[in-house]
């Protein structure tokens, strides 16, 4: 009783926090907005505010939107994660017409800077505006429903409901359908194309040029030099993540790495990985390791297009949940993945139409019990990637590097 009682009151509570922060943005978002240029059909604003790792299981579909757009005389304009921004411009240049890098974090709690942002999209004057992440971010989109442009689209998504999301909602002029069922990112991606496709397809345009068909492997741009590469053969580990629950111990990857040089000595070079944030925590894996292990950190020093020639050149990645193992995925690099599976089925495991090289996954036990029942469901606690053991992890890195 008690307990329930509490539940309704956080849930007031946070019900009165969103309508303050709904009211605060959308008197921001409408002045922000106020001085628009006219709709010009031939523009199309397309807006992604998600991760790197979301990224990397669009751009096959950014590239389908982008030749249909080209086939109906319209040009893209891409609102980009400031995270993923220099990767987009470096790979995909020939998609859009322009790039907006945009910090969301920034975005969706300084004012100013979203004003800024926003005066300066309202001045294009866009015909169409696009916004197709399945789970939506309030915050993010809610600019969106203050456009001129008289086509607007977006997913139902993950059918995430509330006042806001009504609002938000009354704002598109398509709100395009999508599927309960858990589907993999790419998958997901697929659904909302085809469901753009059917919604927005001109009369004159009655098809795509190639309808959406079946999965083919995922394929990375050929790598550029990475700057100092190391010499190969080499194996990378990746200890950083997002958050702190996804990162396997410095000590477990200590252990590991102590355990590759023993028995691969001279043969593979050892590599750490990640951004100038995972310094700390890979000077604690080098520490753990100790001298006598040779480990060659690289943590902070290769900018995203460099992490992916780093990982493309690799004989094996192990890493947490995160992006390097993605673009091991792309690259066709074998790669073993430490993760809590809380999400199981939509970034990880890949579909194996999709790879090109070995991906496993590894999950904690109690994750791998609920799996073995047919429970996909996400667990009630955060399920503990620590207890993954090093033996675990060494016997399947072993076999990843024997095989072939």
């Amino acid at each position: 009783m008690i307990g329930s009682l509490l539940a309704r009151f956080r849930q007031f509570r946070r019900r009165r926090r969103d309508q303050r922060r709904l009211e605060a943005l959308s008197r921001a978002d409408a002045a922000a907005m106020a001085g628009q240029a006219p709709p010009d059909t031939a523009r199309v604003l397309v807006v992604r505010n998600d991760s790197i790792g979301d990224y990397l299981l669009y751009r096959p579909w950014l590239r389908r939107l982008s030749e249909e757009l080209d086939r109906r005389g319209q040009r893209l304009t891409l609102v980009a994660n400031a995270l993923w921004g220099p990767l987009a411009r470096a790979w995909d240049a020939d998609l859009f017409a322009e790039i907006v890098p945009v910090d969301f974090g920034r975005f969706t709690q300084d004012l100013a800077y979203r004003a800024e942002v926003l005066r300066g999209l309202g001045g294009r004057g866009f015909g169409e505006v696009v916004y197709p992440l399945h789970v939506r971010e309030p915050a993010a989109e809610n600019f969106i429903r203050f456009l001129r442009a008289p086509v607007r689209v977006a997913s139902q998504g993950a059918h995430q409901a509330g006042p806001w999301f009504a609002a938000l909602n009354a704002g598109y002029t398509h709100l395009l359908p999508s599927t309960r069922a858990v589907l993999f990112e790419y998958d997901r991606n697929q659904e909302f194309f085809t469901n753009w496709l059917a919604a927005t397809a001109p009369s004159e345009y009655p098809g795509p040029a190639q309808p959406p068909g079946g999965a083919a492997p995922l394929r990375l741009p050929a790598p550029g030099p990475a700057a100092a590469a190391p010499a190969p053969p080499y194996i990378v580990l990746f200890p950083g993540a997002s958050a702190r629950q996804k990162r396997w111990p410095a000590r477990a990857f200590a252990e590991l790495a102590r355990e590759l040089h023993a028995r691969y000595g001279p043969h593979y070079r050892l590599v750490l990985a990640g951004s100038p944030a995972d310094g700390a925590h890979a000077r604690r894996i080098a520490q753990a390791a100790g001298p006598a292990v040779p480990l060659d950190n690289r943590c902070g020093q290769t900018d995203l297009p460099g992490l992916a020639a780093l990982v493309a050149g690799a004989r094996l990645l192990v890493s947490n949940d995160t992006v390097a193992a993605h673009l091991a995925a792309q690259a066709g690099t074998p790669c073993l993945v430490l993760l809590m599976g809380e999400n199981y089925g939509k970034f990880f495991p890949y579909p194996p139409a999709l790879l090109r090289a070995p991906c496993r996954c590894l999950f904690p036990p109690s994750q791998e019990a609920r799996f073995a029942r047919g429970d996909f469901t996400p667990p009630a606690h955060d399920p503990a990637i620590q207890r993954i053991t090093t033996a675990r992890v060494l016997a399947a890195t072993v076999e990843l590097l024997d095989v072939g």
